[in-house]
């Protein structure tokens, strides 16, 4: 088998993630002086670990991009209406269905006054998004040709072809990574950790029903003829990484917020506790209240 091609696509990456470990990313983790919280680096050497995996198994599955294309295309695979109907359904899993999903909630969340579920879609949403980006920066960087365009050549890569007029969207050369592949893993991730942040008992539950759909998101993009085996693992990868980042930086910044409120000083406290907010004519005016302790016949005022 041939991988020089591909070799070539995964060696930018490692080189790309090595580079991330050594520079320090602008804004991820600030002093100890500010607060005793800080923020998660979007770059961690577990990351490193999780992509090095990602680029073997991407690698792994090479040899089989085109035994495994060819045997889904087959005609008794095709004409099934129920594999062509769960396709279309996952496949949607992999597309809209996350941004729907995550505005969803998000609406649901604002109008029903439950702000976990309002964050879950954000961050949903925000972590699709951050997944579309590199993944879509990958494809035009690969330039490699869908299944569809030939599928006995799956080594069809050309750098930055995926970047030429016409390959926007669903374009004839930007296979690699899949997009809806990382969407989907993104959501998994986000559903899986605002699930064990609410109630971690139903972790082992929640984790492998949603990383399995992802999974089968891939799957049916496979059968669909518009990607190959080796377009996945490194798709589910940020995917997977995309969620993760987007939570523990979001549930970070909250934690400093709540640890900086923490450090005021109490007299301050005691006095915000204190104040409220009283109608008066033609307005609003501020009151404070003074606690009294009435532990003698005499009434202090």
């Amino acid at each position: 088998m041939k991988f020089c091609s591909i070799s070539r696509v995964l060696v930018a990456a490692s080189a790309a993630i090595a580079a991330g470990i050594v520079a320090p990313c602008a804004g991820a983790q600030n002093s100890q002086d500010d607060s005793a919280v800080t923020t998660r680096p979007w770059l961690t050497k577990g990351d490193a670990v999780f992509g090095a995996f990602a680029v073997l198994a991407t690698l792994a599955v090479t040899p089989l991009d085109g035994q495994a294309a060819r045997k889904l295309q087959e005609q008794r695979f095709q004409q099934s209406e129920d594999l062509q109907s769960y396709a279309r359904q996952l496949s949607f899993l992999g597309g809209p269905g996350p941004f729907l999903v995550g505005a969803g909630l998000f609406t649901v969340g604002r109008l029903s006054r439950m702000p976990r579920v309002a964050d879950a879609g954000l961050h949903m949403t925000e972590a699709v998004l951050l997944a579309a980006s590199i993944t879509g920066l990958g494809k035009g960087i690969s330039g490699r040709a869908l299944p569809s365009v030939n599928l006995n050549n799956p080594n069809d890569f050309q750098f930055f072809r995926g970047f030429h007029q016409g390959n926007g969207g669903n374009g004839p050369f930007v296979s690699f990574p899949s997009g809806h592949t990382a969407a989907s893993f993104a959501m998994a991730a986000v559903i899986t950790g605002e699930v064990d942040r609410w109630d971690p008992g139903l972790t082992h539950i929640v984790g492998p029903i949603a990383y399995g759909t992802a999974g089968l998101v891939g799957l049916a993009r496979m059968y669909q003829n518009v990607h190959w085996a080796s377009d996945l693992p490194l798709a589910a990868a940020i995917g997977t990484w995309s969620g993760i980042t987007v939570l523990a930086r979001t549930h970070t910044q909250r934690q400093r917020s709540d640890a900086q409120a923490r450090d005021l000083p109490a007299g301050l406290v005691d006095v915000l506790r204190a104040t409220s907010v009283v109608p008066i004519a033609h307005g609003a005016g501020l009151s404070w209240s003074i606690p009294l302790e009435l532990g003698s016949p005499s009434h202090g005022h």
